[in-house]
């Protein structure tokens, strides 16, 4: 397994410097001139010209990126267009809450999902399936920000059950991640009826429920433990993109992630802060693939890393 995570981690540092390449070549390519963003639309030509020789924006692309990675490899993110600070200090800033948010989210939609999963696939074909199916459908169609605003409007508002947005406590952090699961649960609930019903009709379903087994240990040991896997392998992308900042969700609810930094930067052309929270996010979604590719093997010992 040793070997197996070097390789692994050695491929993660190649596609994280791919990453910098496209995200250096994409926030280039835009036809806008951050100097004239960071001086003001009636700035004289002299003072953009000046601002672009003390950020090195009159270097060619390539010496830029050059002088990029070289700080990047240091530790250094460079320092925010706009709001002259450590991009790297910013980002720490954001950090928690998006983490924080982003793993209520996936345990809301976790506990909504996969006992519904079960349930849908142990009754499958009956009218308590094409209920809970029905109502998982019109979960994921409903509009991320529409339900926030409702069950804000309704549980923080009416009844004050909830503070009205805004990042804190375990209070705040409530309402955002049931909306998230209401709408992201019915992945879930799919994906794991449709495993659990092809592992049901597999060989040696039939051949525990023949020597005995009773129903509960045959879902548990046989049934549940092969169907986890694409569950799993899901949840690894899924987490991923929570923590790439889910942006309507910290919009709706006034929530000062990493998502909102991001956005903000790109409507103020703050190349570094966009590299920043791009490569760090690009760094968390690899290195939550690599925790789920070893996660199979507790899941299933069967799975080999030679």
């Amino acid at each position: 397994m040793f070997g197996y995570v070097i390789r692994r981690l050695g491929g993660a540092v190649v596609s994280l410097w791919g990453v910098t390449v496209i995200t250096f070549i994409i926030a280039y390519a835009v036809p806008a001139d951050p100097a004239r963003t960071i001086a003001g639309p009636k700035a004289p030509p002299s003072v953009i010209h000046q601002i672009r020789v003390n950020l090195g924006l009159n270097l060619p692309l390539p010496v830029q990126y050059w002088h990029y990675l070289v700080r990047l490899v240091h530790g250094n993110l460079g320092t925010s267009y706009v709001y002259h600070l450590p991009v790297a200090h910013m980002i720490m800033q954001r950090a928690g809450a998006t983490i924080e948010l982003a793993f209520g989210c996936w345990i809301a939609e976790l506990v909504i999902g996969i006992p519904l999963g079960i349930y849908t696939a142990l009754h499958a074909r009956k009218i308590s399936d094409y209920l809970v199916s029905a109502i998982a459908l019109i979960g994921i169609s409903l509009p991320v920000f529409w339900l926030g605003l409702e069950l804000m409007y309704y549980f923080a508002f009416q009844l004050s059950w909830f503070p009205l947005g805004g990042y804190g406590g375990i209070r705040h952090l409530i309402l955002p991640s049931i909306t998230y699961g209401i709408t992201g649960a019915a992945i879930y609930i799919r994906l794991l009826k449709a495993q659990m019903l092809e592992v049901l009709n597999q060989d040696y379903t039939r051949t525990a429920r023949a020597k005995g087994a009773t129903d509960r240990r045959v879902v548990l040991r046989h049934v549940l433990r092969n169907a986890l896997i694409p569950v799993v392998t899901f949840g690894g992308i899924d987490i991923g993109f929570l923590l790439a900042g889910v942006v309507l969700i910290e919009a709706t609810f006034n929530w000062n992630g990493l998502g909102m930094l991001a956005y903000q930067a790109v409507q103020q052309l703050d190349i570094p802060v966009i590299m920043g929270t791009v490569i760090l996010i690009a760094m968390l979604v690899v290195l939550f693939n690599l925790f789920v590719d070893l996660l199979y093997g507790v899941i299933d010992p069967r799975i080999r890393y030679d």
